[in-house]
């Protein structure tokens, strides 16, 4: 299999939380600190410190509008919030938040997020409460050694700082009430602040349903340092593709206009009569590979970026257009040692329950989101349920009902109106 250089940057992300956004009205926390079972120990569960141990990757499930996307969303806002609000574009615009709307208790609440991280060998804590105007609350705080220290609190306008954070000092007075202080003290290249910015920047969240993210791949094939790698990967998945190129072409749009445009340029093997190789066949991917393919063309660039600088990779509706298999072959990727030795992290949502297994997770590593019957989003592991046999199918017992977080389908028969006689 391939080789990736050994190391880690220690970005690693532990627990994330979000509360009054979207459908999730209470705080919930999806965690990725492994709990006691022994399931997988040696293999999805790495030690970047010796006081804290971390999981590799999680998986979330829930019936449709349960809220796993919102979940990925709550992060995407969060991180983007932190590397725009002080920027002069964002001077004059609200704050794009929705709170939970179907309480009285919590439509002119402000919505809660918070991160806990690793970086360089320090864990942060970072959160911050806003409404759709103003920053309400917000905090850091920073432990080296397990005991945890303020670096700064904020209450509205009014902040408190400690003398491990004086890069901040002066600063709050330019810190707008719809800015982040964070990402102010960040622009005025405050040292602490300008490293947890990195934290976020290496935060790949994207979704299945698009292929946005297509322009990483394409950025890799043009790095010979990354094309073996992403061609090994292409052949270990068993597309029958040989290499892969790039040809670059202009679609002239009339009139002296054009448009550079990359193709995609698959190389599959040519046989005989007799089943011997004599030749290659030239595809183009738009053209002529299956649209799994395409979507797994798309996706290999967020997890060789991952995977070689030891990022945190979110993908939303994970199964879409990719065979399960293929899935599978992804999740064991980034539950490997030896093929993930700077231990990336992979949370992603899905509705594949073949992936549902206990050979590819462990208890703590799967999560179920599931409404009340208020409306509002919970947010709980598999590790949580103590009756689970060791035996047990977590698919079956899944699609059963036991653990939640399925749609109820009533009986239904369609109306034969209008076909009387």
């Amino acid at each position: 299999m391939y080789n990736i250089n050994e190391g880690s940057d220690s970005k690693m992300l532990i627990e994330f939380s979000v509360g009054n956004y979207l459908s999730f009205k209470e705080i919930v926390t999806l965690s990725m600190i492994p709990t006691r079972i022994r399931e997988h120990a040696t293999t999805h569960i790495f030690q970047p410190q010796k006081e804290i141990k971390l999981l590799k990757s999680a998986i979330v499930y829930g019936a449709n509008a349960s809220g796993k996307t919102n979940l990925f969303k709550a992060l995407s806002f969060m991180t983007s919030f932190v590397k725009n609000s002080s920027k002069d574009f964002q001077a004059e615009e609200a704050i794009a938040i929705e709170p939970f709307r179907l309480s009285t208790e919590t439509i002119d609440s402000p919505s809660f997020f918070e991160v806990v991280f690793l970086h360089d060998s320090v864990q942060y804590r970072y959160g911050f409460e806003v409404d759709t105007s103003h920053v309400k609350k917000e905090w850091l705080y920073a432990s080296a050694k397990q005991k945890e220290k303020r670096l700064f609190e904020r209450n509205q306008q009014e902040f408190e700082l400690s003398p491990a954070f004086n890069e901040g000092k002066g600063l709050e007075q330019k810190t707008r009430p719809n800015a982040l202080f964070l990402s102010v003290v960040a622009q005025f290249n405050g040292k602490i602040a300008t490293e947890l910015m990195k934290w976020f920047n290496q935060i790949i969240n994207i979704s299945g349903l698009d292929d946005q993210y297509k322009k990483m791949s394409l950025a890799l094939l043009e790095d010979n340092t990354y094309k073996n790698i992403f061609i090994e990967l292409i052949q270990a998945a068993d597309l029958g593709i040989e290499d892969i190129k790039l040809i670059e072409e202009d679609l002239f749009l009339g009139r002296r206009s054009s448009l550079p445009l990359t193709n995609v340029i698959t190389r599959h093997k040519k046989y005989d009569e007799n089943n011997q190789v004599t030749d290659f066949e030239d595809f183009n991917m738009a053209t002529h590979e299956s649209h799994g393919t395409k979507k797994l063309f798309s996706l290999l660039g967020p997890i060789l970026t991952a995977l070689q600088n030891g990022k945190v990779l979110f993908v939303d509706e994970f199964d879409s257009r990719l065979h399960t298999l293929l899935s599978s072959f992804i999740v064991s990727i980034f539950n490997s040692i030896n093929q993930n030795p700077k231990n990336s992290q992979l949370i992603i949502n899905t509705h594949d329950t073949n992936l549902l297994s206990r050979k590819l997770f462990r208890r703590d590593q799967i999560w179920f989101t599931q409404k009340d019957r208020y409306g509002a989003s919970e947010l709980y592991s598999l590790v949580e349920y103590n009756k689970v046999r060791n035996d047990a199918s977590f698919e079956k017992d899944y699609l059963l009902g036991k653990y939640g977080a399925i749609p109820f389908i009533p009986r239904y028969t369609f109306s034969q109106k209008g076909n009387e006689d």
